[in-house]
């Protein structure tokens, strides 16, 4: 009876032992399931955060064309631009020098179209910015856009800002 004993032991520690190896081999293959998972997840939002950082420096660009713009003069190249026009910066390296226009320009770095557009400005009485009132003709409300579209879906950064005629020109 000891030998049938033995050997029912000996069986049991074979089968708990198989158990063992099974139950770990499902812990490790689900942590390292959680851990790639975790991993494409983290590359998801890095790419995100990298276009957005991307768009957030065009929408500044743009911001620095348009003071370029206004710096060569207002009554030139500010003043004739259509309010509520959708207009595109455009850069000649011929002149080095930026300008506005309504041509749709190739995708920034293939992925990128930036967009800004110009808004008239009002003051009420105590010369405040104001809804309605007085148009002032040296101001001008500006709504710089930048979008892309990134894993099927659209996205953009945008900067609304105020822009004036500051050297009278």
């Amino acid at each position: 009876m000891r030998a049938m004993g033995r050997q029912h032991s000996s069986q049991l520690k074979k089968g708990v032992s198989l158990i063992e190896v099974i139950v770990g081999s499902a812990i490790i293959s689900g942590v390292l399931l959680s851990l790639g998972l975790v991993a494409e997840y983290s590359i998801k939002v890095t790419a995100i955060g990298t276009e957005r950082l991307q768009a957030g420096y065009l929408v500044i660009e743009n911001m620095e064309g348009l003071k370029s713009i206004r710096d060569m003069g207002w009554t030139a190249n500010i003043a004739p631009l259509t309010s509520g026009m959708t207009y595109y910066l455009a850069y000649s390296t011929t002149t080095n020098t930026y300008s506005a226009t309504t041509t749709v320009p190739a995708l920034i770095d293939g992925k990128f179209t930036r967009t800004f557009v110009l808004y008239d400005v009002y003051r009420d009485a105590n010369d405040r910015i104001a809804p309605s009132g007085t148009l002032d003709p040296n101001t001008k409300k500006i709504f710089i856009t930048v979008t892309w579209t990134s894993r099927n879906k659209a996205r953009s950064e945008t900067l609304q800002t105020y822009t004036s005629n500051i050297f009278n020109n």
